[in-house]
């Protein structure tokens, strides 16, 4: 039996089972996984210094805690963060805005980079025919040609948003042009990547909620398209 004094190592389950029981009152994800992994590590040390031989079953049981309590971590930080995003990524992150780093991250899972370096544009949209792509530019511009009328679409616009949210045919005709950047996503995919992530779903029908709404605001002024 080992005598409690103020550096005995005893005091480490002690330590442990403290540090435990306040991450449990932590609601913050990130908090709450260091926590376990700082007592865990506090628990292994207890196990391994204080019994005589040591507790080997138990120092492995809390490796495996330690392990994968590291590995969710990394997954909250990567929801949380923009780590390891591209330039690219990042400059189409703080283009959309509204969405969390976690969110974006499984967005561009399936979503698909394009550049127009032809001279000739490029069809994205044909009005009144259906289009199975959700489209965003993120430089250069477009041109939509919609009541006889053909206007400039410049980046930071979704393309094909009526027609997603809808589930309808496109209401006008668009073209990509010479030096436009565009991510695409198709359009099933991303309706299922909505339905598994309801809070991403919801984001998303925001921001192209939000483009409409910009179009709509701008066209009245007689200078832009329509939402298309």
């Amino acid at each position: 039996m080992h005598t409690m004094t103020l550096f005995d190592p005893a005091w480490l389950i002690h330590v442990g089972t403290a540090l435990l029981l306040i991450g449990y009152f932590i609601r913050d994800e990130l908090k709450l996984r260091v926590m376990i992994i700082v007592s865990s590590a506090v628990f292994n040390f207890y196990y391994w210094l204080v019994p005589d031989p040591p507790l080997w079953d138990a120092v492995l049981t809390g490796f495996l805690m330690i392990g994968v309590n590291l590995w969710v971590l990394s997954q909250v930080l990567m929801d949380r963060t923009t780590f390891r995003l591209s330039a690219d990524e990042r400059h189409l992150f703080s283009m959309l805005g509204s969405l969390t780093p976690g969110q974006f991250r499984r967005l561009m899972r399936i979503g698909r980079w394009s550049a127009q370096e032809d001279t000739e544009p490029r069809a994205l949209t044909r009005e009144g025919q259906p289009t199975d792509r959700l489209y965003y530019i993120v430089d250069g511009e477009a041109a939509v040609g919609k009541q006889a009328q053909t206007f400039a679409l410049p980046e930071g616009h979704f393309i094909g948003e009526i027609a997603y949210v809808r589930d309808s045919a496109a209401t006008a005709d668009v073209w990509a042009k010479q030096g436009a950047r565009l991510v695409e996503w198709d359009v099933r995919e991303l309706r299922a990547l909505g339905e598994k992530y309801p809070a991403l779903g919801n984001a998303v029908a925001a921001l192209l909620t939000k483009d409409m709404a910009d179009k709509l605001a701008v066209s009245y002024r007689g200078n832009a398209p329509a939402p298309a």
